[in-house]
């Protein structure tokens, strides 16, 4: 399984793996994360 970047749509925390966490380990929100790819995590980390 290919690993892919994560945003939560809540607070941006992004996450790097196979799938989103279930729950946000920064805001707590419940599958708030959505797929994004590198572009976008660089602009969400300010990069």
């Amino acid at each position: 399984m290919s690993k892919d970047l994560f945003r939560c749509n809540v607070c941006s925390d992004v996450h790097y793996g196979v799938s989103g966490p279930e729950a946000c380990p920064t805001c707590g929100q419940k599958n708030a994360y959505v797929r994004i790819d590198e572009s976008e995590a660089r602009y969400v980390m300010n990069l």
